[in-house]
């Protein structure tokens, strides 16, 4: 027996020297892995460091340095999965081992408690960052990363006390008092959100900034007539400072006074601590504001003599100037001005689609098109401009050109894919992307939209059949495919279901599709679904968009044949008023138009109609005879 028992212990005791020889071995490897992958890191070769790190700690997980380089670096590699939210706390994981290993390594728990907050893991990141400020009080950067911590756990009172502390370290600035008032203003103290600007501006009174952030803090609580006082003051304080005259500005604009605001945007054009980038984009923001409040745009012309004085030769102020004229309508003048534009800057594709953009409103698309092939000559043109291009050529009647485009886009995506058959899924590549799927389905419907314009029913069929192949929730390929139909009296019932999947969901609301519905059931005969759609689609316009007659006259139409004449007949005016409204009253629709209204009109006078009323509801009914059986 006892023989026995000394061999079992002696089996046991090789086994453990076994083992710790296996470990032990283990344990080199990942110190040798750690040694080479430190040296990559001191090359800069930190792709090669990071596969040492990572055989490091695969080989010994346990060893807290090789689990701290190997974790760091995952956060850094950019790939979807050690950037998943539990790869990201895998990481957090394999470096917290050290850190609680070596406290005092601060800058490793300063990181560490960083991405910590980053990831959320706030208790992680107030333990450790509270633990290292208590190790090292005088780093106080720490207290900064603290107080980022705690507001994002919502202890906005922890959060302002870390500023403190660390502002009666380092002293006052700015940006550390407005991240305190930030969070006294979330936490309602607005007391002490006013009394920590003061602290601020008492420090440094000649300062027209802090001045100004007071300002500012008064305009956020409500207390206008303070914030225009402390305004003033920082103005005063700087004079030839931007930042003042910004924030008068803003406010004489909440007050509505417009000759005050006038005038301190042109004081702040004249600054000089702001570039010409800067101004052009006040200036542009001032003019847009101008142009939607329906103002007199002469208000802007000014400001522009102020800025191209300044700055003459800046291409970005003249590419503002040729927006501004293009929306006052002077499309020679856009032109001009977007060209000076060019001369100095050609390679800019921006300003060459501007250029083609005026000529094309201008109705001049064959100067659109010149001007395209132009600028090949210094750029490689986007999709965006192609596209542009595109419709330019399809503007011009030159359906082939267009075509042509698209049918260039579609090879550069799938070079086998052809534009002359019918296509399944099995015909495109393999390898295709789902947005490359989409992009397909988009241009064979603005491919079949260029044949339908063209006259080629087929072509333009067939390829609306392949967009909606190809991307089964193309809800414009359905809806133009299926008007088109319409128009031409082909197969209403595929009409129809094409347009049944337009009108639900996100675009239960959308007047173009609510319209082709409503179309393709008057030509079936439903008149009250027809009817009632139709004015689902009225009612989803926009009264100060953009409108089309159209949806008016459809309007007309359905009711005539449901015998609504006289509603029919204010349907008609209303296209027609639309119609002028757009400049669009010459045309051949318009003309169908007055001659329907000319006949109901004649047909209401004729007859005495007067429009029906719809009942109104009995307020005070008399109540029901009681039922009596017999």
């Amino acid at each position: 027996m006892r023989k026995l028992l000394l061999l079992v212990i002696s089996a046991i005791t090789a086994a453990a020297l076994v083992t710790m020889a296996a470990d032990d071995a283990a344990r080199r490897k990942a110190r040798y892995y750690y040694h080479e992958g430190s040296v990559q890191q001191a090359l800069g070769n930190e792709p090669a460091a990071y596969e040492y790190y990572k055989k490091a700690y695969q080989a010994d997980p346990g060893f807290e340095e090789a689990a701290l380089a190997y974790g760091t670096r995952r956060l850094m590699v950019g790939t979807d999965t050690l950037q998943s939210p539990a790869e990201l706390h895998r990481s957090l994981d394999m470096m917290r081992s050290y850190v609680d290993r070596y406290p005092d390594d601060i800058y490793e728990s300063l990181y560490y408690g960083y991405v910590a907050g980053q990831l959320d893991t706030l208790p992680e990141a107030e333990r450790v960052l509270e633990r290292s400020i208590a190790i090292a009080p005088d780093m106080t950067s720490i207290l900064l990363e603290l107080s980022e911590a705690y507001a994002r756990g919502n202890k906005l009172d922890k959060a302002v006390e870390s500023i403190s502390r660390y502002e009666s370290s380092e002293g006052m600035n700015p940006q550390l008092t407005l991240r305190k008032v930030s969070y006294l203003l979330t936490a309602k103290d607005t007391a002490g959100a006013v009394a920590a600007v003061t602290r601020l501006v008492e420090s440094a009174p000649s300062e027209s900034s802090f001045t100004l952030l007071k300002g500012n803090v008064f305009d956020y609580i409500g207390l206008r007539d303070s914030a225009l006082a402390y305004y003033r003051k920082a103005e005063e304080l700087a004079p030839e400072s931007s930042g003042p005259k910004l924030a008068l500005a803003g406010y004489y604009k909440s007050i509505g006074d417009s000759t005050a605001y006038d005038a301190k945007i042109y004081d702040v054009l004249l600054t000089e601590d702001l570039d010409a980038a800067q101004k052009t984009e006040l200036l542009a923001n001032y003019l847009q504001n101008l142009i939607n409040d329906k103002s007199e745009t002469k208000r802007g012309d000014y400001l522009f003599e102020v800025l191209a004085r300044q700055y003459p030769h800046d291409p970005q102020l003249n590419a503002l100037a040729a927006r501004y004229s293009a929306a006052k309508q002077d499309f020679k003048e856009a032109e001009e001005q977007i060209s000076y534009a060019l001369d100095m800057d050609p390679t800019n594709i921006t300003y060459w689609g501007q250029l083609m953009t005026y000529q094309a409103v201008d109705r001049r698309p064959k100067e659109a098109m010149a001007t395209y092939r132009r600028a090949l000559k210094h750029i490689t043109p986007d999709d965006n401009l192609r596209y542009y291009y595109a419709n330019v050529a399809q503007q011009d009647s030159d359906f082939d050109t267009a075509a042509g485009v698209y049918i260039d886009m579609i090879r550069e995506i799938d070079p086998k894919i052809s534009v002359d058959s019918t296509v399944t899924l099995r015909d495109v590549r393999p390898d295709i992307k789902l947005d490359q799927l989409d992009q397909l389905s988009v241009l064979f419907t603005s491919l079949a939209d260029t044949w339908h314009t063209a006259g080629r029913k087929a072509d333009s069929y067939r390829s609306y059949d392949n967009a909606i192949t190809l991307n089964p929730n193309n809800v414009l390929a359905k809806n133009n495919y299926a008007y088109f139909m319409a128009l031409a009296g082909d197969d209403l019932d595929k009409a129809l279901s094409l347009s049944e999947g337009t009108v639900t969901g996100e675009n239960a609301s959308n007047p173009t599709y609510l319209d082709t519905y409503a179309w393709i059931n008057f030509l079936k005969g439903n008149l009250d679904t027809a009817a009632d759609f139709q004015k689902r689609a009225i009612d989803a316009l926009d009264p100060d968009d953009f409108q089309t007659p159209e949806l008016y006259d459809h309007y007309g139409d359905i009711l005539e044949k449901r015998g609504d004449i006289v509603e029919a007949a204010e349907a008609w005016r209303k296209s027609l008023e639309v119609a002028e409204k757009n400049e669009e009253a010459n045309t051949p629709e318009c003309a169908a138009t007055r001659k329907k209204l000319a006949a109901a009109e004649a047909r209401i006078k004729a007859g005495g109609i007067e429009p029906k009323q719809k009942p109104e509801p009995d307020t005070n009914p008399e109540p029901e005879p009681e039922q009596t059986t017999e």
